[in-house]
């Protein structure tokens, strides 16, 4: 009889150490499955989304069809344009009480907008200011190019007229052939570059005027603009004279639209 009892304890042990082996291998079975799957979809992923730019460039090429670029538009330069029509015209900043410039008789701004007796200006590049209705004007009495280098020719009888090729250029380009300018000074709208009897008014790197001081006080046989006591301009198709007077001697500049 007890043999018989430990037969029967040995097979149910044997049996519960079956049954756990065989736990144990489905369970393992079922991991390397597990693993093998995500391996699958994650080679899947690689395939559908190429990181190379050549993958992509042949997909493009090989099918489908890039849509066409817009072709870029020069903006056509606007013509809602002033003149400063006062010499010492104050140019404030946005609350209209602070003087950020000092605008000279003649000067020519794009006009942005008018609001109560005020005309907001585009200063350079970077920069607005507003003077008063005032002290703008629209109209400027047209003489050709051609007529005011004759008058600037007979006003600064000494400057050489290949000068007239450094207006529009960029700065540095002008400063490699002159050299550095004895000094620089700055103003909120330009850069002042002053060279021995001359010096170049640059705004946005470009030399937008060039001014001779101390000049002999002569009125050229020309249709001003605009003379007055404090100053006179010159308007031409793309360049302008002004001639400022002082002291039995005079200021003049050259300066390109």
């Amino acid at each position: 009889m007890k043999e018989e009892v430990r037969s029967s304890r040995a097979a149910s042990r044997k049996r519960k150490r079956l049954l756990r082996l065989a736990t144990a291998v489905l369970l393992i079975a079922s991991l390397i499955g597990v693993i093998a799957f995500a391996a699958y979809i994650d080679s899947q992923k690689q395939t559908a989304l190429p990181e190379s730019d050549n993958i992509s460039t042949k997909e493009v090429d090989s099918g489908t069809e890039a849509e066409p670029e817009e072709e870029a538009t020069e903006e056509e330069p606007s013509e809602n344009v002033v003149y400063i029509a006062t010499p010492y015209t104050k140019v404030y900043a946005d609350d209209r009480v602070t003087v950020l410039y000092e605008a000279d008789l003649g000067d020519r701004f794009e006009r942005l907008e008018a609001v109560s007796g005020f005309v907001k200006l585009q200063l350079n590049e970077r920069t607005t200011g507003w003077v008063t209705e005032a002290r703008v004007t629209e109209e400027a009495t047209s003489v050709s190019d051609d007529e005011v280098k004759q008058a600037w020719q007979t006003v600064v009888p000494t400057a050489s007229a290949s000068a007239l090729d450094w207006l529009g250029q960029d700065v540095a380009t002008v400063r490699s052939t002159l050299g550095a300018p004895a000094s620089v000074q700055r103003d909120q709208v330009n850069e002042y570059h002053f060279y021995n009897g001359f010096f170049l008014m640059v705004r946005d790197q470009r030399v937008k005027a060039i001014d001779w001081d101390r000049q002999t006080a002569v009125t050229p046989e020309l249709e001003a603009s605009s003379a007055q006591s404090a100053g006179s301009w010159y308007d031409g198709e793309t360049l302008q004279l002004k001639l400022f007077p002082y002291n039995g001697v005079m200021r003049v500049r050259i300066e390109q639209k």
